[in-house]
């Protein structure tokens, strides 16, 4: 099972070098136009800076990426940073940083290192999720039906949602693809063949938290 990574908040981070400050900022993002619309943003927001350095990345069939050093020099801004996402599986995701210059030059290495360090922050701060393939239904069953499957999904790590309640219940269930057949079977065994889940949607579910190497 392939496990990608995304952002579920705006990250933010601020570190220091040598009177050079650098400003990250992380976002989710669902296309190359939203991660254009964020950088005029942070653009807008530090007019005064001399550098807005970023990379994104973006999944999918249409899978893309771009990166820039916006004046720094080569490899030592736009590069770092789309490797931070890369390295760590994210997708849909965009990292940049802004750069006030503080007088003192910092040499490839250190400015490699700063801005290496500010993304990987704002990323840290934006709680990176994996991103899990899974199986999705919308179905309906009995009251008490309904109420055997929430304890199981409460157990099993199952996402029950848009929950309706009339003569009897709908919602939406969503699995991980592995754990598609065992829900099938519960299903069957819990409603004695009345819930049958056919035709599932393939979508992703968010996972655990990880941290961000690089």
């Amino acid at each position: 099972m392939s496990i990608s990574i995304t952002l579920s908040k705006t990250g933010d981070s601020r570190i220091e070098v040598k009177r050079s400050v650098f400003i990250g900022r992380s976002y989710h993002i669902s296309s190359p136009e939203e991660a254009s619309i964020y950088l005029a943003e942070e653009r807008k927001k530090y007019p005064d800076a001399r550098h807005l350095c970023y990379a994104w990345v973006t999944g999918g069939e249409a899978s893309r990426q771009k990166s820039s050093d916006d004046g720094e020099p080569q490899g030592t801004a736009g590069q770092p940073l789309l490797e931070l996402l890369t390295s760590n599986g994210f997708t849909d995701s965009l990292v940049c940083v802004t750069r006030y210059f503080g007088g003192t030059l910092l040499g490839k290495g250190g400015l490699k290192r700063a801005y290496t360090d500010s993304g990987r922050q704002a990323l840290e701060n934006g709680d990176p999720v994996q991103l899990i393939p899974a199986l999705k239904w919308r179905e309906h069953c009995s009251y008490p039906v309904f109420e055997n499957l929430s304890r199981r999904a409460g157990q099993s790590g199952w996402s029950l949602g848009n929950v309706d309640y009339g003569q009897d219940v709908s919602f939406d269930i969503m699995v991980p693809e592995d754990a598609g057949d065992e829900l099938i079977r519960y299903c069957l065994d819990l409603s004695g063949g009345s819930l049958v889940l056919k035709d599932p949607v393939n979508t992703l579910m968010t996972g655990e938290r990880i941290s961000v190497y690089g």
